[in-house]
This record gives structure tokens, C-alpha cells and sequence, in this order.
């Protein structure tokens, strides 16, 4: 890996049609959510930064968090985002970390694939000193390349406005985005393109390829019939798609208390604790002991 190149799954974006809806279930399931913050944007490397019309709030963990995000300015830039939540609503973005958006981006673009360059995202968020501004470099991966949804990779400038102390902790004990599960009718192809973006080797399994990523979390490529099998439910989002996520819990007996108690039909299927994604905004969760 090269200095500053990507390390971790720095978040993962679920769009949700209604910002209030979507996030009291996921209080219901029992992640503390930051307030609401509204995103500015370039357009394109070197442009002004103006405002766009997606706003998040986030559920957020020591390494890596959980964005729920929602249009809260119609008609301002968004990145095409309206075109993901017109599809399904799930999980649509997935941003890697990284501590230099310029590596990434060379790198990436030195094997044959189109990137954005590097571009600006920023929004304000409340910090106990008052107002904050997080900044984050942004290097966008060919859309043709990346159907599953908006795949990208961000140096955070100021992480500390992100990771605030009084967010970390959740009722369902998450301390974690531990896995990323992406289902597409040939996952090989797939994991070998993510070879290219993320930098990391694909392992083959029975089922499943996967990418460790240095920290925390890894990457999970299947077809749609293993995922039907692996978890309940009776939705996964349509092919090819970030279609769950696997989150660590300090006690698992702990996190499916709280998720039974929030009323949903929490299942244990070997040492996992599933949430099935009709009950969880489209997107297949489950928890499972560091």
C-alpha cells in the first residue's frame, strides 16, 4: 500500500426517501444518530463549493460510520443522487478512507479507470466549541465501472468533527462497520475490478470473494442466490447492489435485546443476529461479536 492510499470502508451511505422516517427506525434499532447536516459540493476539480440537496445524519463509530441520507434542498447539485434513490431505497454509497484523495486518485486512474479527480465536499457540523466545517477530499470511480451504487474514496481533513466522543456509543452496542456485502451475478469480475480501486488482493471462498481492508472493515462479494441463503428475508435490493452490512457488538446477547425490544424480528442465524431489510431501510443488517 502507498502512503496516504486507502485503508478502511470510511462510510457507507443508506438514501432513504423521508429523513425522518428513516431515521427514527434507525434509532428504533438502536444506533445513536448525530444531528442533521447539509452537504456543499464542487461540481468538478478546482469549482466553487456550493450548496447541494442531500443532508445526513450519521451513526458513527471510533473507525468508520453509517450515513442516512435524504434530499433536503430539491433542485440543488447532488450528484446524480437522485438516480439512486429512484431506484430502490438501501444502501448506495460506499466511501473508502484514505489520508491522501491525490495518491488514490493516481493510482486508480493508472489502471485504466475514469475517476472524477479530486474534488471537494464539505458541511457544518456542531462541536462542543460551536460550529464546525468538516472538509473532505473526494475522488469519485467511474460510474460504468461501479453500477452497485456511488463508489468513492475520501481523505477526511478534520475527522475530529466527524468522530465526536458523544456519538460513539449506541443502545445495540455497535462498535463497528465490520463488513460490506455487494451482490452481483459475477462477483469474480467484481472483486477483481475492487482490486484495482481498492489496491488489496480478493480471496476466494465457497461462496463469497473478499478484500480486507487494514482497518476494520471488509469487503464481501456474492451472488444473489448465496445471499438468499446466508440471511431470512424476503427483499434484498435488485442486482448488482450494496445489499448488507455487518456491524461488531460488544455483546450479541445485548444487541438482540435491544433489537427485539425496538420490535423487530431479530433472527439468530450461526453467531450473527439478522435484521432482515424490509425492517431496515432496504438493506440487510446483521451484527455479530469482534
Amino acid at each position: 500500500m502507498k502512503t496516504g492510499d486507502i485503508d478502511s470502508v470510511n462510510h457507507v451511505g443508506i438514501a432513504v426517501r423521508n429523513m425522518e422516517d428513516g431515521c427514527a427506525l434507525y434509532e428504533a434499532l438502536g444506533f445513536t444518530l448525530s444531528p442533521l447536516s447539509v452537504h456543499s459540493g464542487s461540481k468538478t476539480p478546482g469549482a466553487p463549493v456550493e450548496p447541494m440537496a442531500t443532508g445526513n445524519r450519521c451513526a458513527i463509530f471510533p473507525n468508520n460510520y453509517i450515513e442516512v441520507l435524504g434530499i433536503v434542498n430539491p433542485g440543488a447539485l447532488d450528484w446524480s443522487w437522485g438516480d439512486f434513490i429512484n431506484r430502490f431505497q438501501g444502501a448506495h454509497i460506499i466511501c473508502f478512507g484514505c489520508k491522501d484523495a491525490e495518491v488514490v486518485n493516481t493510482r486508480v486512474s493508472g489502471n485504466g479507470i475514469e475517476t472524477s479527480g479530486v474534488i471537494t465536499l464539505q458541511r457544518d457540523i456542531g462541536t462542543p466549541e460551536g460550529v464546525r466545517t468538516a472538509i473532505f477530499d473526494c475522488v469519485h470511480f467511474e460510474r460504468a465501472g461501479t453500477p452497485e451504487g456511488l463508489i468513492q474514496a475520501a481523505r477526511h481533513r478534520f475527522p475530529e468533527y466527524v468522530h465526536q466522543d458523544r456519538y460513539l456509543t449506541h443502545r445495540n452496542g455497535v462498535i463497528s462497520l465490520g463488513e460490506v456485502i455487494l451482490v452481483t451475478e459475477d462477483p469474480e469480475a467484481v472483486a477483481r475490478h475492487y482490486e484495482k480501486l481498492t489496491g488489496e488482493t480478493a480471496r476466494k471462498h465457497s461462496d463469497r470473494l473478499t478484500i480486507d481492508l487494514a482497518i476494520v472493515t471488509r469487503l464481501v462479494f456474492m451472488k444473489p442466490e448465496a445471499i438468499a441463503a446466508a440471511f431470512p428475508g424476503t427483499l434484498f435490493s435488485p442486482v448488482p447492489s450494496i445489499t448488507a452490512l455487518g456491524f461488531t457488538v460488544k455483546n450479541l446477547a445485548q444487541t438482540e435485546a435491544v433489537l427485539k425490544d425496538g420490535g423487530f424480528n431479530a433472527t439468530k442465524v450461526g453467531e450473527k443476529i439478522v435484521v432482515p431489510a424490509e425492517e431496515a431501510l432496504g438493506a440487510v443488517h446483521y451484527f455479530y461479536e469482534a
